[in-house]
């Protein structure tokens, strides 16, 4: 009896640890987890750009007089985004200018000795030739002063600036860059296998983790080359609607979010009785 006894009171203990285990096994549901999803849907990261984007360089070497939009402001197509100091590129078009005048009057009297036979042709000609070497160094020194001044070539929003107002910069230097914030698409590396259903115009859903809004956008296309390692595919689409719900934050070039997308559904097809 009292052998029994002693194994009874181990193996109590040992009864109870296993259903203790049993009950940590239990799976738990957390609530919340992938409310974003749909049933059928795959979530992917994505990117969002804009449709319209450039990096502004200095087409001349000079001195920056005025920056006149700042990071984040808006800008309309044709407004003047910086200036540079013109005075030396004025001061070269006006000397143009005087020597252009200069050569039409030679020519003129050229002209002149020409219609009395008193001029030989060779130096007819030259003086002609010389008008037309003036007018293009005029037309070149007028493209430089032109070059002064930066204009928008789209309406938009400045993103980054890389030089300030009074600093002198070199040919090719990176002013600013900016962007149009009138129309964005979305970026997503999807699985290539993907390819086999997905098609310009299928609909996703974006959902931006800056601004926590989300977005519907549709394909436009896909890239065309599919990276072997990750047997994956970069596809573009363009966000819809308005991008700028109930006031919030606007978006911008850089954001990210997740896209998720449903695979068409089969068309079961009727039997006929």
């Amino acid at each position: 009896m009292r052998v029994l006894f002693a194994l009874f009171a181990l193996l109590v203990p040992l009864t109870a640890q296993a259903g203790s285990a049993e009950l940590e096994a239990v799976p738990v549901q957390l609530h919340g987890v992938g409310a974003m999803t749909t049933p059928g849907s795959d979530g992917q990261r994505a990117q969002i750009v804009a449709i319209r984007q450039a990096v502004i360089s200095s087409e001349l070497a000079g001195r920056i007089t005025a920056l006149h939009f700042r990071e984040g402001e808006r800008f309309k197509k044709g407004d003047i985004l910086v200036s540079y100091d013109s005075a030396l590129f004025r001061a070269r078009l006006d000397r143009a200018v005087q020597a252009e005048a200069a050569a039409l009057k030679r020519l003129n009297v050229a002209q002149e000795l020409r219609d009395l036979d008193s001029i030989s042709v060779a130096d007819y000609e030259q003086a002609k030739s010389d008008l037309s070497v003036a007018r293009a160094e005029t037309s070149a020194e007028r493209v430089m002063v032109n070059r002064c001044q930066i204009a928008a070539p789209f309406s938009g929003r400045v993103g980054e600036t890389y030089v300030r107002a009074s600093e002198h910069v070199a040919e090719g230097t990176k002013l600013f860059s900016i962007y149009d914030d009138s129309a964005f698409e979305v970026e997503a590396i999807v699985p290539s296998r993907w390819l086999a259903w997905i098609k310009p115009g299928h609909p996703m859903t974006i959902a931006v983790d800056e601004t926590g809004a989300s977005h519907q956008a549709r394909v436009l296309r896909m890239a065309g080359v599919v990276d072997p390692v990750s047997q994956s595919v970069k596809i573009v689409a363009l966000i819809e609607g308005p991008r700028n719900e109930q006031g919030g934050m606007p978006l911008m070039p850089g954001m990210s979010g997740t896209v998720f997308v449903v695979p068409p559904q089969p068309v079961q097809s009727e039997t006929i009785r």
